[in-house]
């Protein structure tokens, strides 16, 4: 196998199963009471909802505007701003402790928005900075497939066992779900080594850039959040629904539809950046949770 076959065969097999088999291992953990109360509690996937349409597009057309070094990496920001939530979120938000059945909702709600929208913010995007007028079309049925069968599908699967056989789905989740994390985050691994030279050649602004957009993103939603009144779960899903995004759909647009391989290196240099902000936020929400329940004990 030639290492250009093992950056296929990762791509196109090893990270979509893993995904498929986390997204299968949250729904073995989820029921029908947990749903029920996000949508008895509209007000926190509303908010969640219309945050990611306005906050993050706002900062990332802002750094766009001013701070981006060339026309092609401004419209890469703010294709990265626009994309929603990443299904990783759901993964991170059952780490944390986080509201897993908000987060879910939130990505699933998000992602069939953004088909609707991404044309506009492409076309706009190409417009403005690159004087491009070419109509910008994704494939909606093939996306919406890629969102289907790697999100619903396998929690749903997850979900039906869990209704069925509710001793099983407990007992078989966490071998699922550590045997999906381990291959997961290898193959990120792997990845991120083959994306070394490109990172290195562009780290200087564009890296600054993607941390300042995290970093503002992440600060202006938990200060809302914070005085929202919502609870620490639905708190945790929200902020981690903001930092972690589905870069592919972006990088699809940049490379295939309109052929500029530098358009796509702020969704490249964000997977990186992203995950770090994320891990540290999980594990601060982890520790304040620790703290929280030893208060209470005490």
């Amino acid at each position: 196998m030639t290492y250009a076959d093992l950056m296929s065969f990762l791509g196109n097999w090893v990270l979509p199963g893993s995904l498929v088999a986390i997204m299968a291992s949250m729904g073995l953990s989820l029921t029908a009471h947990d749903f029920r109360e996000v949508f008895r509690n509209k007000r926190a996937l509303i908010f969640g909802v219309c945050s990611m349409l306005i906050i993050p597009p706002l900062i990332g057309l802002t750094l766009a505007l001013t701070v981006a070094p060339t026309p092609a990496l401004a419209v890469g920001f703010v294709l990265l701003a626009t994309t929603p939530g990443g299904m990783l979120s759901n993964l991170f938000t059952d780490m944390a402790d986080g509201d897993l059945a908000l987060s879910m909702s939130m990505t699933l709600l998000l992602s069939m928005i953004y088909i609707l929208v991404v044309p506009f913010y492409a076309h706009f995007a190409l417009s403005y900075f690159m004087g491009l007028e070419a109509e910008v079309k994704v494939p909606l049925a093939s996306f919406f497939w890629d969102i289907f069968s790697i999100t619903v599908l396998p929690a749903a699967v997850g979900f039906a066992i869990r209704a069925l056989r509710p001793e099983f789905a407990l007992a078989f989740k966490k071998y699922l779900k550590n045997i999906a994390m381990v291959v997961l985050f290898s193959a990120f691994g792997v990845i991120l080594f083959d994306q070394v030279p490109v990172l290195r050649e562009n780290l200087g602004a564009l890296f600054w850039i993607t941390v300042a957009l995290n970093l503002i993103m992440v600060c202006v939603v938990m200060t809302i959040v914070r005085f929202a009144g919502f609870t620490r779960r639905e708190n945790v899903a929200i902020g981690i629904e903001h930092l972690m995004r589905q870069e592919g759909t972006a990088i699809f647009i940049a490379v295939t539809i309109v052929g500029s391989n530098e358009m796509s290196l702020p969704m490249i240099m964000n997977t990186p950046v992203a995950l770090c902000f994320v891990l540290a936020f999980v594990a601060l929400a982890r520790r304040f949770q620790r703290g929280g329940s030893s208060v209470s004990a005490a």
